[in-house]
């Protein structure tokens, strides 16, 4: 006798009615979207370590996993954002923006998709500096890394 696993892809069930022996078919379930995290119940993804390496899951409970992406890209992209955040707080020389003054802020941006020096007032951005000179020079140094978060960035 032989046994086969079959792994149903999310969002399906096997249609009983439908499935013979020699021919099982899915139908898409309808759930209810989550209202909370734990709604969830279990999820598989990418996860950072403590020493900046990516681990993935097959399938975990939500409440051990609250640290894991969808994506093997994203769970890079989380590593990048860490390391621009360092940098960037050093570029700014103690420099916090303001966002309710309406004074121009230099920001890096996707726009289309592509990485772009934007000047803002209002709209808050995750890597904004207070000059032009600074936030040229952050870009020209760590474009790989920006390129690295683009995930997270959108």
């Amino acid at each position: 006798m032989k046994t086969f696993n079959i792994e149903i892809p999310d969002g399906y069930e096997i249609d009983q009615e439908k499935s013979t022996f020699e021919k099982i078919v899915f139908k898409e379930t309808k759930k209810e979207l989550p209202k909370s995290w734990e709604e969830i119940e279990r999820i598989k993804g990418w996860f950072v370590t403590g020493d900046s390496k990516l681990g993935s899951l097959s399938v975990l409970p939500t409440y051990d996993a609250r640290n894991t992406f969808e994506t093997q890209e994203q769970a890079e992209a989380a590593v990048a954002l860490a390391q621009l955040s360092q940098l960037r707080k050093i570029y700014r020389q103690g420099w916090v923006p303001d966002w309710t003054d309406y004074a121009t802020k230099y920001c890096i941006a996707l726009d289309n998709n592509k990485i772009v020096l934007v000047g803002r007032t209002t709209i808050s951005h995750f890597l904004s500096f207070n000059s032009v000179d600074i936030v040229e020079e952050f870009l020209e140094n760590f474009r790989d890394l920006i390129e690295k978060a683009r995930p997270l960035m959108s």
